[in-house]
């Protein structure tokens, strides 16, 4: 992305200027913005995406939606994907929706906010058209731009629109993207040797015919080749490999692939299997980092033998993902908290790398995918003929609608393939065909199983019989090494014939609803999986009819993630027992009695990250209990939420000394998230606060009820987001200069005795957004613009380019467009 950005950075700018100078202009009269138009591998989404990205840019819009079409599209499913994204909230309620209500729904919330909504990689006019009866004719304060292959769907949706074209690269842009990407510190080279590599580079570079995607994966082979004589191979192999790109036109597709494939042929053999495994995942999807690398290790595609001491296969997968990105053979999404466990958070491919995937994984019957949302998509043919090189991998798309109309998949029902068949995932919207009820236990030598996204309680035909009997046919695939109910709108079973998967390495119990448990059922059960590697318990809780029940986790030594443990219902004296815990995420709700238990059984814990999130604190827990807490986690607890009054800080974080005085040493403590809601502190949080020095992310929502506050110089040196709300007898809060020196958004709400703005604030160069709400309106009038005339305190924000107040958005600025062309250059 870095690569590109130098390269595009000029034009850029040209289409950031053209676009913000038609919405000044305001010559548009429909909701169609801009397009960017082109063929594939251009850098058409890499742009948007960097607009849309944009801190400045997203928060200036009040709801914002990316959603991609592709070639094939199902009208309901982009609305859903669209309304979900603007009202997250009405999640479940859009997902039961039809067409009708989502289009209602869609055009009610356009009349409402200022939306800013992305159509990526729409190819035709017919897909337009679809969708059109959810956008307004008549002005609205919704802005939408897209990405095609096809001018024609730009024209056609608004004649007048702004339509930008990137162009391919020419000799010389091409020779240095790939100079870049593969030879960015030539120094040990001699003058010789890099000029004939520069010949060979400029002569290779002419096969991408300018595309850059292209140019970069030539880039992502070569940079793995670094010396003279493995850059003379690579040019020889391409001669009998490859055909001189002949420029855009009818064969340029073919030719491109035919480039990609080489790149393919370039990986080691795990790295293959691994890049074909992400063709499963739907076009355009961000796929979750964690969850790809457990299901490559379900496989069986992660080899111990690639481990080095002290290394689990989670870090062996995600070494495999790290040379796919070297190779650009892959597009990251990387983790913002430096802390994380894992250095990458999503991934997906591109169009053509997920073409190139599907492809090849096609001609070596490497895994089938049933894609039965789509209207006349049948891949599996009542008289298919079964070889013995029948694909051992199935991937089913369902949706509610369509699920009922399947009569016969006969790689469900036919038991040759049954025994054949090591994995399904079955990603459904809402929808689990019945069909494969009576056959799930037939699958006998599956390894991996997803149920993602079920929903049986909304289907009247599936009765409680067959969901017992799917439970009791789940716990007889004793093969497997994956499960995932995850999203699943079902009231699951504990079952009790889950203790019979010994081999199961992950599972994901984080349904969305309530996890029944037999008051039968041992308590031990999970505790039989002595394989479990990774264990996701249900966020919502348990419900069972028996009395104090706790699920055990003792003989769990190889558990390195448990994620929603809840010690109203877990029992926190296995906690020490998990040996191998790196990832332990954890509610506390019912008082003082969980949470002394939790914080004696958690000083054993020695596992990189830490989550809690603990509900009714109570004034009568005192210090101690606290300090304990951050004296055994310096290190690991990183994200924390406190509901419920606390003890002043100086007492929590002091010395038991000096517990009276905030002269105290917090360097340690590497904190990246901390929320305190009704904590009601009387003394200023600020001094102690600011000395974390790995706080991003800081909220006080009725923290505190003192009358003044002060963040001093050289506090906060890495917040990014501070959040004031209900500070109700807050009046005067100030900033030092060398406070806060990152921070990019402020929010301040309903704080109504506060006088007036800190003077400190024209110090924060960083910030690009403040939030006032619920202030008193001469609060609010003082930071006005209002007929040209600014209030009195206005110079303490007039260099922040987004000022919001009372959910009205300030005026865009040219600091503000500025920013973004300047700032274009750093973005990812």
């Amino acid at each position: 992305m870095l690569l590109l950005s130098r390269i595009y950075l000029l034009a850029l700018k040209e289409f950031l200027k053209a676009w913000w100078g038609i919405w000044w202009m305001k010559v548009m009269a429909a909701t169609l913005l801009s397009s960017l138009v082109g063929w594939g591998g251009l850098g058409k989404t890499t742009l948007a995406r960097k607009i849309y990205n944009h801190s400045t840019i997203k928060k200036h819009f009040s709801g914002l939606a990316w959603v991609s079409i592709s070639q094939k599209w199902q009208p309901k499913a982009v609305l859903q994907r669209i309304l979900v994204s603007l009202v997250p909230e009405k999640r479940a309620e859009i997902l039961h929706s039809e067409v009708d209500k989502l289009v209602e729904n869609l055009l009610e919330i356009q009349l409402k906010k200022n939306c800013l909504i992305v159509l990526d990689d729409i190819w035709s006019i017919d897909a337009w058209d679809s969708l059109k009866a959810a956008f307004p004719n008549e002005i609205c304060r919704t802005k939408i731009m897209l990405t095609s292959r096809n001018v024609d769907v730009a024209s056609h949706v608004n004649p007048r629109c702004f339509v930008y074209k990137p162009q391919v690269l020419d000799a010389e842009q091409s020779w240095e993207l790939l100079r870049l990407k593969a030879l960015p510190k030539p120094d040990y080279l001699s003058a010789r040797d890099y000029q004939k590599m520069e010949e060979w580079g400029r002569e290779l570079v002419q096969n991408c015919s300018g595309l850059p995607l292209a140019i970069v994966v030539l880039g992502g082979i070569l940079v793995t080749k670094p010396t003279f004589y493995e850059w003379e191979k690579v040019y020889y192999d391409s001669l009998s490999s490859l055909k001189r790109g002949k420029g855009l036109g009818e064969g340029h597709r073919e030719e491109v692939f035919e480039f990609l494939v080489w790149s393919y042929n370039d990986l080691p053999s795990q790295l293959k299997l691994c890049f074909l495994y992400m063709g499963k995942f739907a076009e355009d999807e961000d796929i979750e980092a964690e969850t790809l690398y457990q299901l490559w290790i379900a496989e069986g595609m992660v080899l111990s033998s690639d481990k080095r001491e002290g290394e689990t296969l989670m870090q062996v997968a995600e070494s495999y993902m790290g040379e796919l990105v070297h190779k650009s053979m892959v597009q990251v999404i990387y983790e913002d908290d430096i802390y994380s466990q894992r250095k990458f958070k999503s991934c997906l491919l591109h169009d053509l790398m997920r073409d190139l995937s599907m492809s090849i994984a096609k001609g070596e019957d490497f895994f089938k995918v049933a894609n039965i949302r789509e209207v006349n998509d049948f891949p599996f043919d009542p008289s298919l003929q079964l070889a013995s090189s029948s694909p051992r991998q199935l991937v089913i798309y369902l949706d509610a609608v369509r699920y009922k109309s399947i009569k016969y998949l006969p790689f469900l029902v036919n038991k040759y393939n049954q025994r054949r068949v090591r994995s399904v995932l079955l990603f459904a919207n809402n929808a689990f065909p019945t069909i494969l009820v009576s056959h799930v236990a037939n699958f006998r030598f599956l390894r991996v199983f997803a149920l993602e996204g079920v929903d049986l309680n909304k289907q009247s035909e599936f009765s409680c019989l067959s969901r017992i009997h799917v439970e009791k046919c789940l716990g007889s695939l004793v093969h497997l090494r994956y499960l995932s109910l995850r999203g699943s709108g079902t009231d699951w079973l504990l079952f009790p014939c889950i203790q019979k998967l010994k081999l199961l390495k992950t599972l994901r119990l984080d349904v969305g609803y309530y996890l029944h448990i037999p008051p039968w059922i041992s308590t031990s059960i999970l505790s039989k999986l002595e394989c479990l590697q990774h264990l996701y318990l249900p966020s919502f809780g348990i419900q069972s009819s028996g009395k104090n029940i706790k699920l055990r986790f003792n003989g769990l030594s190889l558990l390195e993630t448990l994620e929603n443990f809840d010690p109203d219902w877990c029992e926190v004296k296995d906690i020490p027992r998990l040996i191998s815990l790196q990832k332990l995420t954890v509610k506390v709700k019912e008082g003082y009695k969980d949470l002394e238990d939790m914080v004696k059984c958690l000083s054993s814990y020695s596992g990189r990250y830490l989550n809690l999130d603990i509900d009714m604190c109570d004034p009568g827990f005192g210090a101690d209990i606290w300090r304990q807490l951050f004296s055994n986690h310096t290190s690991n607890l990183q994200k924390l939420l406190l509901s419920g009054k606390l003890p002043e800080l100086g007492q929590i974080f002091g010395q038991q000394k000096l517990r009276n005085t905030h002269d105290i040493n917090v360097s340690l403590i590497h904190i990246t998230s901390l929320r305190l809601w009704e904590s009601c502190l009387e003394e200023d949080p600020m001094p102690i606060l600011e000395k974390i020095p790995t706080l991003r992310n800081l909220d006080l929502t009725n923290a505190y009820v003192g009358k003044e506050m002060v963040c001093s110089a050289n506090g906060f040196q890495n917040l990014e987001r501070l959040v004031l709300w209900n500070l109700h007898n807050l009046v005067k809060w100030e900033i030092e200069k060398g406070s806060m020196p990152i921070l990019l958004l402020l929010r301040i709400r309903r704080c109504r005795k506060l006088e007036e703005l800190p003077e400190g604030l024209k110090f924060l160069s960083s910030l690009e957004k403040i939030e006032i709400n619920g202030m008193p309106s001469d609060f609010n009038e003082r930071v006005r613009v209002v007929d040209g005339e600014a209030g009195p305190d206005f110079y303490k924000v007039a260099h922040i380019p987004d000022l919001e107040i009372s959910g009205i958005s300030g005026e865009l600025t040219d600091a503000m467009i500025l920013k973004i062309i300047l700032g274009s250059s750093d973005s990812e």
